[in-house]
């Protein structure tokens, strides 16, 4: 009867299998946590004042839910508000041409039939409200919890809450 010999684990190969767990681990935790300094709006727009008050009910509820997690270091939310059309944009093109974050666009070929324009606005912890009735136009999207640059405010994307 022969003995089967159980090889003892190449500790090389556990340490990269720990590096490797670790690695994945750390990317995930700075993905959620990440900024993104571009500016994601191309224009400004002006949401109805029934769509601010439907976006202003989805950041309070977010943040009333969210607050703890994110800490004091979070004082601005940006919260989709509305979809412009793209006729409702004035130079489009050319706002389109000069914009940081519209990669997603000419990647199509640059069909405005296929344009998804976002309408954000930018709601401040602090002060229970929205910094104004001006929204941001914006064709590209950051992820959902990362915090981008919307016009001059850094914002963290909780998109429609």
């Amino acid at each position: 009867m022969r003995l089967l010999h159980h090889r003892r684990p190449d500790r090389n190969a556990t340490k990269s299998i720990f590096l490797l767990c670790f690695c994945a681990f750390m990317f995930g935790c700075a993905g959620r946590n990440s900024v993104d300094s571009r500016n994601f709006a191309i224009d400004t727009c002006s949401p109805t004042q029934n769509e601010i008050q439907l976006a202003q009910g989805r950041a309070k509820s977010y943040w009333a839910k969210h607050a703890s997690s994110f800490g004091p270091e979070s004082r601005f939310l940006a919260v989709e508000a509305s979809r412009p059309f793209p006729d409702e944009i004035q130079d489009l093109y050319q706002k389109l041409n000069n914009s940081q974050t519209t990669a997603s666009f000419f990647g199509q070929g640059g069909d405005y039939s296929e344009l998804d324009l976002h309408g954000i606005m930018i709601y401040d912890t602090k002060a229970g409200q929205f910094v104004s009735d001006q929204g941001y136009v914006c064709v590209d999207i950051p992820a959902r919890g990362s915090v981008a640059r919307f016009g001059p405010y850094m914002a963290r994307y909780i998109g429609w809450g």
